[in-house]
This record gives C-alpha cells, sequence and structure tokens, in this order.
C-alpha cells in the first residue's frame, strides 16, 4: 500500500505552499484522503498533477510570432 503525505508534505513534493495545495483542494484539482479531520494525499495523486502539469507546458500554443 502507498504511503500517504500530509498537506505540507505534498506541498514540499509539488514545490508549492501548503496554502496552494489546500486550494487545490478546494477548487477540486486534487483529490484528497480524508481520514477523520485529517487531510492526506496519495503519491499516486502527486504524480497525477505532476504529469498533467507537464503535459499543459507541451500543449501551450507558441504565442510568438506567426509563420507569414
Amino acid at each position: 500500500m502507498e504511503r500517504l503525505q500530509s498537506v505540507e508534505k505534498a506541498a514540499q513534493t509539488l514545490s508549492l505552499s501548503a496554502w496552494t495545495v489546500r486550494a487545490y483542494i478546494r477548487q477540486g484539482k486534487i483529490r484528497p484522503v480524508r481520514i477523520g479531520r485529517r487531510v492526506l494525499l496519495e503519491g499516486s495523486e502527486l504524480r497525477r498533477i505532476i504529469k498533467e502539469s507537464r503535459s499543459a507546458l507541451t500543449s501551450t500554443p507558441n504565442h510568438g510570432s506567426s509563420p507569414q
């Protein structure tokens, strides 16, 4: 079984602030695991966020000069 991470540890992993990770959870961008009052994140969820961020960077159109 995969180890769960606290919001703070996940924020370090993603190089974000804990506030940003909590905002992503509220916005539905990250799906947490709630155990009692604890909010934890699975490694697979963090990998999904990283993968989506990478693909968003590579699929962004170039807004530079257009071919003539």
